[in-house]
């Protein structure tokens, strides 16, 4: 899977699928270029007009504020967009059936990370709206535990043949995630937040092998 069309593409059918106007559409996804390239707190709603070939009164007839923008931007990552990855992604890993748990560690990590770097631009529109709103802060965290409970059943059978052949500690799955989620994300978040668009801000091989050898040892049997 091509991790930035992917998103991408996820994003314009829900959008496409949507209620919305067309013009409004336009807006959304002027709005999306404007926000990824320059910043949500850089971008005034006269470029997204200019942007989307739109009045700014085109703009407010729908949307009062910059933030209720984003909002509405962020809303299909939050509800559609993220469960769908995971299920898609745990679905992947499950079929794979990788017997060594440093093969499945190197799977995991590489796809989720180049995931967040690709997207990066995408991701930070959705920091900004968590940083910007509690309750989007509180509604990604539930989304995004709910795809991790809906997915518990197929990484539970993964992990307990890595437990049983003594691979991987004796730990609940969930709990499993979130030690892997946080590993990764403490790699890519500097990335994300300062690096430059125009280049991978990363060097993905060595910070795979970096997490891969961190979580080895944290998730090992024989600590």
């Amino acid at each position: 899977m091509d991790a930035g069309s992917s998103v991408e593409d996820l994003f314009a059918q829900t959008l496409e699928s949507s209620e919305l106007s067309q013009k409004q559409k336009v807006v959304l996804q002027a709005s999306l270029t404007l926000f990824s390239r320059q910043g949500y707190d850089r971008t005034s709603t006269q470029e997204i007009a200019e942007l989307a070939h739109v009045s700014q009164g085109t703009v407010y007839k729908r949307y009062a504020t910059k933030h209720d923008i984003l909002e509405a931007l962020i809303t299909p990552f939050i509800n559609e967009i993220i469960p769908r990855l995971a299920i898609e992604f745990t679905e992947t890993i499950h079929a794979t059936r990788l017997r060594d748990f440093g093969d499945y560690l190197t799977f995991v990590v590489r796809d989720r990370l180049e995931l967040v770097i690709t997207n990066r631009k995408l991701v930070r529109i959705l920091l900004a709206g968590v940083f910007n709103n509690q309750d989007e802060a509180e509604s990604l965290l539930s989304r995004i535990t709910q795809a991790a409970q809906g997915a518990e059943k197929k990484l539970s059978e993964t992990f307990s043949y890595f437990q049983e052949t003594g691979q991987l500690v004796d730990w609940p799955a969930l709990r499993i995630v979130r030690y892997t989620a946080a590993a990764i994300i403490s790699h890519a978040l500097p990335a994300v937040l300062m690096g430059d668009d125009d280049q991978i801000p990363i060097d993905m091989e060595q910070a795979t092998e970096d997490i891969v050898t961190f979580l080895q040892r944290g998730l090992s049997q024989n600590k």
